[in-house]
């Protein structure tokens, strides 16, 4: 899979899968990297950390998945 951009509140982030075909995703939110993975329940969500608030991380992890096809 390669590198996409996902839209969220007219901000563009640059979403790149981690190791080739793995589901862990790199994105830059703030100047930071953030780690966007599976959870227990099969959807994409972000590692916990102060970056963001959790609505833009949430909203970022839906787009994420949409754009992912997952």
């Amino acid at each position: 899979m390669k590198a996409f951009t996902v839209v969220y509140n007219a901000d563009r982030y640059m979403v790149k899968p981690l190791n080739g075909h793995s589901p862990r995703f790199l994105v830059k939110v703030h100047g930071q990297d953030v780690i966007f993975e599976h959870d227990l329940d099969g959807h994409i969500r972000a590692e916990s950390n102060k970056v963001a608030s959790m609505s833009l991380l949430l909203g970022l992890a839906d787009k994420i998945e949409e754009s992912a096809g997952m």
